[in-house]
């Protein structure tokens, strides 16, 4: 199964610029007791959706991007940087004549995490950054909001540079103050992202 897993995948390899010496030994389940090799570089793209709150209102909508980050491992413990940016098309439900959107979140984040095999586990925590804007009664303000982001995921190696991820993120977000007529509107937004990804390992 996994020779046959193998050479489908190795165009995709090539495509990347990995020779066929380097396809024909990509697997990572000869790596002994340390499990798979996720040293390095990492760069991959995100698909999910989002789900939180911009204070008493519901915000929810599709969500993908991209991620970068590099990994150091000693044995099976694994700590590393990264940082993501997600675009999406997060809005509010219900709000009468107002309405809240988010288009743009960000992250910068360590992580640290353990090795089972071809599987690491990670935790993260970092800082977030996201572009809000709140509109009523057809005049909007935008703020860009700064917070902190925290989650886990898990990715798992299919070969020797490619994996594949899942991961849980929550963006908290403190207040922030739109002006709009005829007062200023206070809003906290919260964010919860699900999505899975791949990773290309350099």
């Amino acid at each position: 199964m996994t020779r046959r897993i193998a050479q489908w995948l190795s165009p995709f390899l090539v495509a990347f610029g990995a020779t066929s010496a380097l396809a024909a030994d990509a697997y990572r389940t000869d790596m002994g007791a340390g499990g798979a090799d996720f040293s390095g570089i990492e760069i991959g793209p995100d698909l999910g959706v989002a789900l939180g709150s911009a204070s008493s209102a519901n915000i929810s909508g599709p969500a993908g991007g991209a991620h970068v980050g590099y990994n150091f491992q000693s044995n099976r413990i694994v700590g590393g940087v990264e940082g993501d940016v997600t675009f999406g098309d997060i809005r509010s439900g219900s709000l009468g004549s107002a309405s809240f959107r988010q288009d743009l979140l960000s992250s910068a984040r360590v992580k640290g995490g353990y090795v089972f095999g071809n599987l690491l586990a990670y935790g993260t925590l970092g800082w977030a950054w996201s572009n809000t804007d709140y509109s009523y009664y057809g005049a909007s303000s935008g703020q860009t909001v700064k917070g902190i982001a925290f989650g886990v995921g898990g990715e798992y190696a299919i070969t020797r540079n490619v994996s594949l991820r899942a991961e849980l993120l929550r963006y908290n977000f403190g207040g922030a103050s739109y002006f709009v007529p005829p007062s200023p509107v206070s809003i906290t937004t919260s964010t919860n992202v699900a999505r899975i990804g791949a990773s290309l390992h350099f």
